[in-house]
């Protein structure tokens, strides 16, 4: 019992901080540092000093791993007949979903947001016209490439979250 309580609580929390950072993220700062443009670059450097880029993926782990345990618990070993009921194939839904999730998220969004970081404390050091012009295209397009990621995986996350949240209700 002490595992399952553990467990739980390290999901349930990480996945509020997961899904909320993302949710936050999406609809709020990113759209907030893209209308103030170059000035939104201290704070960018300042959420990288802080570790976010480090701490969420990790957070990210730690839910989908005790979430993994928790349903290796619940469902006896990954039985066939636990996900032929309505709450085990919620549940997995959700697991997917997560798991899908973290993998845009870390493979497409993450790389594309510190390109654009790079490519931002670059630009104010370009004196060419054209060379500024071309990097600026660049980290338009690389930016662009982050924002539909961290979209992508905002929507899987809550799907993830709206699953598991409903799962237990489905008989």
């Amino acid at each position: 019992m002490a595992e399952i309580i553990a467990l739980r609580l390290i999901h349930i929390l990480g996945g509020i901080f997961w899904v909320g950072v993302m949710l936050f993220n999406v609809l709020f700062l990113f759209p907030a540092m893209a209308a103030i443009g170059p000035a939104a670059g201290p704070l960018m450097g300042e959420l990288q000093r802080r570790r976010l880029m480090t701490v969420l993926p990790f957070v990210a782990i730690l839910t989908m791993v005790s979430g993994m345990r928790l349903m290796w618990i619940t469902s006896g070993g990954f039985s066939p007949d636990y996900f032929s009921f309505p709450t085990g194939r919620a549940l997995a839904v959700g697991a997917v979903a997560a798991v899908a999730g973290f993998l845009v998220g870390i493979g497409v969004g993450r790389p594309a947001a510190m390109r654009a970081a790079q490519l931002g404390a670059s630009l104010a050091s370009v004196s060419d016209a054209a060379e500024r012009a071309a990097m600026a295209g660049t980290m338009s397009a690389v930016r662009r490439r982050a924002a539909m990621a961290n979209a992508v995986t905002m929507i899987l996350l809550v799907i993830s979250a709206g699953a598991m949240a409903i799962a237990r209700y489905l008989g």
